[in-house]
């Protein structure tokens, strides 16, 4: 069996006396020479993976995984042909107190772990190999003999092994599955916290965007960073994975969240509970400050702003800007992290493109002002033959028109419907029936179907009401 750890051998020269001078030769990138092994088998590659799980952060220098035979996972190994002249290794012991030299085998440990703590149960093949981007086979050759015994070539890649000598390796380490491992079911394991949560349609979630995952990876530099993009292009979720990987790699963090409304709030909350349980991570959740626009003022909010290294606000299109400068002036060196349609600031910009969600299925009517009531009864008693009432919400211009409807559709329909306000909380109350609410609550929703009744035009109806709703029924009518 490959061994798991060798003391450092025994000579006195540093390891990295000549790298600066080999920094600069022409050696091959990891990213393009396992970057490209990737591409080629439909894979995925990594440098300086994190890997986090419960509590802990595990760095693995080279991580590949190719869907036909599994996870490679390598370490770099910087010793060049200097330092190896007229050195010899040793296997270590419990005995040896010596710095191991390699850490392959707690790696693999680890991923082990969790992949069996995220899907119950896997038996995807984990192979240790290292790389020398600076030594070549020949050199290596002409090391000392105890070099031999404890590195098995075949797990060695060095700087002159051709692509094609490196797959051979690979070949020969892990059999070829004729039944190729899910790239979202092992890859969405590894980086849970960045993953779409299962639904019964996709039941190993999803992973996110090319785009997405570059906004993840990108450090937040300038004071104001604004992400923009259509509603259902990703961005409260993005926001939320942006802040459990901050907290993740630098867990003294403090994290203050601001939405529109509460229920907002309480849903992103939601959603971020289920991530942490789901991706098997131990974090506090104290280190994340929810509020609305509301509670600026209070005593919590101010105790909250003075410890808080970053402030997000999701839907910040919904916000006053004045609200957002008076943040901003409080403390300049503190981040901020925006959501928004358009940017509304001069500032660091990502735009999303919309990867989810496209032509969501909506149906048109048409009618005159005294026939409205009439119109949504007759739909509504339809829709609800086979939709749970729980599954629908009406969204109305104004407060007026919603509370006026709200007496006849419960009469009609035998409901007992629900009003959305801006001060809505889950903690009192739940979505067990039919919903009323107007534009401006939408934040955070998703319920599958939406009715929107309007007495403007609606020909360019993008996204704009249906949020994350599956279909939409548009019921526009004239005033008399």
């Amino acid at each position: 069996m490959f061994f798991s750890f060798f003391n450092r051998f025994r000579t006195e020269k540093s390891l990295t006396e000549n790298l600066p001078k080999l920094l600069h030769d022409d050696t091959v990138s990891p990213q393009k020479l396992f970057g490209t092994i990737a591409e080629q088998h439909d894979g995925t590659f990594y440098e300086d993976f994190l890997l986090f799980h419960q509590d802990t952060s595990t760095a693995i220098d080279l991580l590949l995984f190719i869907p036909e035979r599994g996870i490679f996972i390598g370490e770099k190994v910087v010793w060049t042909p200097n330092d190896l002249e007229g050195a010899s290794i040793e296997r270590s012991s419990k005995r040896s107190k010596k710095t191991p030299s390699t850490h392959l085998e707690k790696r693999e440990w680890r991923i082990h772990q969790k992949l069996q703590d995220v899907l119950s149960f896997d038996s995807t093949p984990i192979i240790r190999f290292f790389w020398f981007p600076y030594l070549t086979e020949d050199g290596f050759d002409r090391l000392d003999s105890s070099f031999h015994q404890l590195l098995p070539k075949n797990h060695l890649i060095f700087r002159d092994t051709p692509q094609e000598a490196i797959l051979s390796k690979f070949a020969s380490l892990a059999p070829l599955k004729h039944e190729p491992y899910s790239k979202v079911k092992i890859i969405g394991s590894l980086l849970s916290h960045t993953l779409l949560l299962p639904t019964k349609s996709d039941p190993f979630g999803k992973i996110l965007s090319e785009e997405q995952i570059k906004f993840l990876e990108t450090p937040l530099h300038s004071p104001l960073t604004q992400l923009c993009g259509d509603y259902g292009s990703g961005k409260s979720t993005l926001l939320l994975r942006k802040a459990l990987q901050i907290l993740l790699t630098n867990r003294l963090e403090k994290i203050i969240i601001i939405t529109p409304t509460r229920l907002g709030g309480e849903l992103m909350r939601n959603e971020l509970v289920s991530l942490i349980e789901y991706g098997v991570l131990d974090v506090n959740l104290g280190s994340f400050f929810f509020h609305i626009p509301e509670q600026i003022d209070n005593s919590d909010f101010q105790k909250h702003l003075q410890e808080s290294t970053l402030i997000i606000c999701d839907d910040a299109d919904q916000l006053e800007n004045s609200l957002i400068e008076r943040l901003m002036h409080h403390d300049e060196n503190r981040l901020f992290l925006l959501s928004s349609l358009e940017p509304i600031m001069s500032s660091c910009n990502t735009k999303l493109i919309n990867h989810y969600r496209y032509d969501a299925r909506h149906y048109l009517f048409n009618c005159s002002e005294n026939t409205l009531l009439s119109t949504l009864l007759t739909d509504l008693r339809k829709r609800l033959a086979d939709t749970p009432s729980s599954e629908i919400i009406v969204v109305f211009e104004n407060y007026a028109t919603l509370n006026e409807y709200k007496v006849m559709i419960n009469e009609y329909l035998q409901l007992s419907c629900q009003i959305l306000i801006p001060s809505f909380s889950l903690q009192y109350q739940d979505f067990d029936s039919l919903i009323l609410t107007i534009p401006e609550c939408l934040c955070g929703i998703s319920i599958p179907h939406l009715y929107f009744i309007s007495s403007g035009s609606v020909d360019n109806y993008p996204f704009i009401l249906s949020r994350a709703s599956e279909s939409v029924t548009i019921i526009t009518y004239s005033k008399s």
